[in-house]
């Protein structure tokens, strides 16, 4: 006996089991996609590139004119970095900050692209999940309708964001 014919031979009470263990497989899938995908990753690359940056500038600033961070040690570092672009103290400010800007940007962009590359990851392992769920499920089909339409709306909405 194949393992369909024996699945089609389920009682009511193993087919309930199986739906229930079913709903509760695709609640955990989707729940974990959830919970492993919030947004606060890029958030924290963003303030450590941005704070390495900011260290960075700090001491640029404070070793480019005279040292230290005195009134005199701000405004001749702004001015030595200013000087770097053609320009004064006004200048300085810009060329300080633009490591700050920069850093940050690229661990946004690094973590996006490496948070994209786990999201499209764990998304195909769902997928197939979902698949072998719904399989499971299609040797009853007549008793799973509402629960395969499910599986298949999941599986559709999973695919179209790996896919954007």
């Amino acid at each position: 006996m194949s393992a369909q014919e024996s699945q089609a031979d389920l009682d009511e009470d193993q087919l309930l089991r199986e739906k229930e263990t079913a709903n509760a497989e695709v609640r955990a899938i989707m729940r974990k996609l959830e919970d492993d995908y919030p947004g606060i990753t890029e958030g924290m690359a963003t303030a450590l590139g941005v704070g390495v940056g900011g260290a960075g500038s700090l001491a640029a600033l404070s070793a480019l004119g005279v040292s230290g961070l005195s009134a005199a040690g701000i405004t001749s570092g702004l001015a030595t970095a200013g000087a770097l672009v053609g320009g004064g103290m006004v200048a300085g400010i810009g060329v300080l900050a633009a490591p700050i800007a920069l850093l940050g940007v690229a661990g946004y962009a690094v973590a996006k692209r490496y948070k994209n590359a786990q999201l499209a990851a764990a998304l195909g392992q769902a997928i197939a999940k979902l698949h072998a769920i719904l399989e499971r499920l299609l040797a009853n089909a007549e008793y799973f309708k509402e629960e395969i339409a499910g599986i298949k709306v999941a599986i559709d909405i999973l695919a179209n964001k790996k896919t954007s």
